[in-house]
């Protein structure tokens, strides 16, 4: 009787552990915000990585470009995102946030102004999509300090 009861507890165990190991708990939440208009356009984010560098321009030392790109990665492209990226090609503003959902983390935001599409891809296969953006902007606040 012992036996029978131990060898059903571990198959049970390992049938609830198989179905917990399925679900997806993502505890950060990223999302990019564009302003078009009057009206805001937001899409949920995979990642986003940002970089910042500086250039000179020219070649003279003394005038110096400052530039910023975000990569950004989707688990499927964003149509409504897109066509506003597509249509304001003086680029956009906006904003990504990040947010830890239980609330132990501080929220992070990035603001960037005239943000356009340097570069855009696109995978799709028969069981996985993804969507890959950067983003070239002409300023950046990160949590409210200026990036210059």
């Amino acid at each position: 009787m012992n036996k029978n009861f131990f060898t059903l507890l571990v198959v049970a165990c390992l049938f609830i552990s198989s179905l917990s190991y399925g679900q997806e708990d993502r505890r950060i939440k990223i999302e990019i915000a564009l302003k078009d208009g009057n009206k805001t356009t937001k899409a949920l984010l995979r990642s986003a990585t940002f970089s910042f560098t500086k250039s000179t321009v020219s070649g003279t030392e003394s005038e110096v470009k400052n530039n910023y790109y975000f990569s950004l990665d989707f688990e499927k492209q964003d149509i409504a995102l897109l066509a506003v990226l597509m249509k304001n090609k003086a680029g956009v503003d906006g904003q990504i946030t990040m947010t830890d959902i239980f609330g132990k983390l501080p929220t992070r935001k990035f603001d960037f102004t005239k943000g356009r599409v340097d570069s855009l891809s696109d995978q799709l296969t028969a069981d996985y999509t993804s969507a890959y953006i950067s983003l070239l902007c002409d300023s950046l606040i990160i949590d409210g300090v200026k990036i210059e």
